[in-house]
């Protein structure tokens, strides 16, 4: 399942981002866990069972709160459970269950281009990695 991308209206910096991740990383876990249950539902079932499409559309609720709590925060859901915040130049890339914002990607690569945050910063020095 991925979540579409939407534009994002806020642009942040480092510290900005890393002072709203306990917060992302608190609505995420909830809507995660609050959708197990229904995938492991989904997992269990035919593809043909009748029941699946209220077990779908049920799923889908789940995974657009979230997606429309991330965005409330000004951030970015990329993909399910990923979370990016943009800083401009590109985004600070977190998914779950990471424990810090820690990867960077340009917006014009994917979520497998993701770079080591310390990394891009040393070759780069932005600005928004020093405010």
């Amino acid at each position: 399942m991925s979540v579409d991308i939407t534009p994002c209206a806020k642009l942040f910096d480092l510290a900005e981002a890393n002072r709203l991740l306990p917060l992302v990383q608190t609505i995420t876990k909830q809507h995660q866990l609050e959708l197990a249950p229904i995938q492991l539902r989904l997992n269990k079932m035919l593809s043909n069972d009748p029941r699946r499409n209220s077990i779908e559309a049920e799923y889908e609720q789940v995974v657009d709160r979230w997606r429309s709590k991330i965005e409330k925060l000004g951030a970015m859901a990329y993909g399910l459970w990923v979370v990016e915040f943009d800083v401009g130049e590109g985004v600070l890339s977190w998914r779950h269950p990471e424990l810090n914002l820690s990867h960077f990607r340009a917006k014009t690569d994917d979520f497998a281009s993701r770079v080591k945050l310390k990394d891009y910063i040393e070759a780069h020095d932005p600005d928004w990695a020093h405010c």
